[in-house]
């Protein structure tokens, strides 16, 4: 990879910030960063640290979409920054990369998952202190479409609504 890729940043830096579009994606060369949902604000949460060798941002590089959380800098931080022009030959010379990006992107989808499922039951358990269990039925119906609409335009819904026709 070449040296024009590497980036220095200061302590606190935010190298990607939530809601925004990252067209490159980061491999940690030295120093540590943060992971954060609603960073800066009274609800941060920090759901992670990562340290030198671990990549990051890949969701938004690989789906164009806007980042779901904030990563800042710890220490100082020495970046690879990975483009889509550089990707296969980051790919190519470090195959290992390729297991580290698919284990982040499985560890957020269930971390994410997760926290569906207990706002879910927060959720159900308030309705359920003080509704029907009509209303609690009607609630839990509407999560689930809600949950599977977020599928919509994936490979992976492609392939189950293919598979329910055929049945």
């Amino acid at each position: 990879m070449s040296e024009a890729n590497i980036r220095l940043l200061d302590e606190d830096t935010v190298v990607i910030s939530e809601g925004s579009t990252n067209t490159e994606m980061y491999r940690i060369v030295s120093g540590k960063a943060a992971i954060y949902f609603d960073y800066g604000k009274d609800t941060e949460y920090l759901v992670g640290v990562l340290t030198k060798g671990r990549c990051f941002g890949e969701i938004g590089f690989l789906t164009g979409k806007p980042s779901p959380f904030s990563v800042v800098a710890v220490t100082d931080l020495m970046l690879l920054g990975i483009t889509a022009d550089t990707f296969e030959n980051f790919i190519s010379e470090e195959p290992k990369y390729a297991v580290s990006i698919m284990e982040n992107l499985a560890n957020t989808v269930f971390a994410m998952s997760a926290n569906v499922n207990m706002l879910k039951e927060e959720m159900l358990k308030a309705v359920a202190d003080r509704a029907d269990e009509r209303r609690v039925n009607m609630i839990n119906n509407s999560l689930l479409k809600y949950r599977v609409s977020g599928l919509q335009g994936s490979p992976y819904f492609s392939e189950l609504a293919s598979h329910d026709k055929e049945k």
